[in-house]
């Protein structure tokens, strides 16, 4: 009873803090931005008590259910959210005011994403949430970005059809209709490629680091493609024979994504702030799509340890423009070589299972591109290192410097003792490929 009590507040919690922002915007808006942390934390904890695999029943048959993968998802799109509302603690009154009802609106859709037990209404609550972070823009703000804007919902608009025809023909297969498998395939990849902007489908993810405020931009990034990742993970548990034709295609686009990722970050502008981090996301969601093509239980943990090392990263990167100095070099670094996979930091123990559990079969090109594009990355930071301490118009923020003085310190405590956080991650991912020892 209480399980599904805190399933019920899971849903509705991200909703009622859009809700409660939007109203005291008007009134008391610096109330608003010191509540959000607070409701970001109780979020995640709710999510992580809250029943899992037990249908809430809603009208028309419809339900919510909390899967292990949604349940990593909703996990993490609090620890995003946290790192957003901290972020936008050093803005002007106004800003804050009009962005957190966006972003918990949107959190709040992303969620109940990962709550439906219907893959289609969830795919349609997911896009909805993503163009809220756009569309729900002030207007003098959405007035600046609207060609940006126009781009990111067409390219997102793409995905709907992709994945209804997907999960639609999905239903249709049986044992006796296996040719349709290749059909559901040919909507799927394109279609989750989108979603996660991977090479070459990255686009819309460029287009907003080319024209929108970092608001929105670590919104898309951080939270629509988690929720996406999210979301595939729970395709493959519905659909395991998905795996099995897609896998080849999964670890040539990951290599392929990590390898061309990492160079064109390390060729982005010096003085571009933006597109050096979406090109670093194309290369680690490059390790992530191999990792699902290796079909491995323990492949599947170093999936999941990737995400929060990801979205840990994430979350020092938004941060990093609120400090100063040293620290503010630090937050840069960290988060670049922890999306790197660089070994002493958080990404690395999630890529080295990867690696250590890709088939016999694959050719040599594959873990060989997935080190080019990690080698990348560290090519990256180190080349960024000065440049990224230049924060002369800056005003540092104390409670950003705590933060980033802590997350630093985390996501090298994971880099070194992973074992710490692994349990709970295997245990989030049991089920997914195969059945873990």
């Amino acid at each position: 009873m209480i399980g599904q009590a805190l399933l019920l507040m899971v849903a509705a919690l991200p909703l009622g803090a859009a809700v409660v922002s939007q109203v005291a915007a008007a009134r008391r808006p610096g109330w608003a931005s010191r509540a959000s942390p607070l409701v970001a934390l109780l979020l995640a904890l709710a999510a992580t008590f809250a029943a899992v695999d037990t249908p809430l029943l809603l009208v028309a048959r419809r339900a919510l259910v909390l899967t292990p993968a949604g349940q990593l998802g909703v996990q993490l799109l609090a620890l995003m959210t946290l790192g957003l509302v901290l972020a936008l603690e050093s803005e002007p009154p106004q800003v804050s005011a009009d962005w957190l009802p966006v972003i918990w609106a949107s959190v709040g859709g992303l969620t109940l994403a990962l709550l439906l037990s219907e893959l289609p209404l969830a795919l349609l609550m997911l896009l909805g949430a993503a163009l809220v972070l756009a569309l729900g823009l002030s207007g003098r703000r959405r007035a600046r970005s609207r060609d940006t804007v126009m781009r990111y919902a067409a390219l997102l608009a793409l995905v709907m059809p992709l994945l209804m025809m997907a999960f639609r023909l999905a239903t249709d297969r049986t044992s006796a209709t296996p040719e349709l498998e290749d059909v559901v395939l040919a909507f799927a990849v394109p279609g989750f490629g989108l979603l996660l902007g991977v090479f070459p489908l990255h686009a819309w993810a460029l287009t907003l680091a080319g024209g929108t405020p970092r608001p929105m931009l670590f919104g898309a990034i951080g939270l629509v493609q988690t929720a996406g990742v999210a979301l595939l993970l729970r395709t493959v548990v519905r659909s395991p024979w998905m795996l099995e034709g897609a896998h080849g295609a999964l670890m040539v686009g990951g290599a392929l994504s990590a390898l061309l990722g990492g160079w064109l970050a390390l060729s982005a502008r010096r003085d571009d702030p933006d597109d050096f981090l979406v090109y670093a996301l194309v290369a680690n969601a490059g390790f992530l799509l191999t990792g699902l093509g290796a079909r491995s239980a323990v492949a599947a943990a170093g999936v999941a340890l990737l995400l929060l090392a990801r979205v840990l990263a994430l979350v020092v990167l938004a941060l990093a423009p609120q400090v100063t100095g040293s620290l503010r070099r630090i937050a840069y670094g960290a988060g670049l070589l922890t999306l790197a996979g660089t070994p002493g930091l958080a990404g690395f123990p999630g890529l080295w299972l990867i690696l250590q559990r890709l088939p016999e079969t694959t050719t040599l090109l594959v873990p060989l591109a997935l080190l080019l594009g990690s080698a990348a990355l560290f090519t990256t930071a180190v080349a960024r290192w000065r440049l990224d301490a230049e924060a002369a118009d800056t005003v540092a923020s104390p409670g950003a410097r705590g933060a980033v003085a802590v997350l630093a310190l985390l996501l090298v405590l994971l880099g070194l003792l992973p074992h710490l956080v692994a349990p709970a991650f295997t245990g989030a991912m049991r089920g997914v490929f195969f059945p873990l020892p």
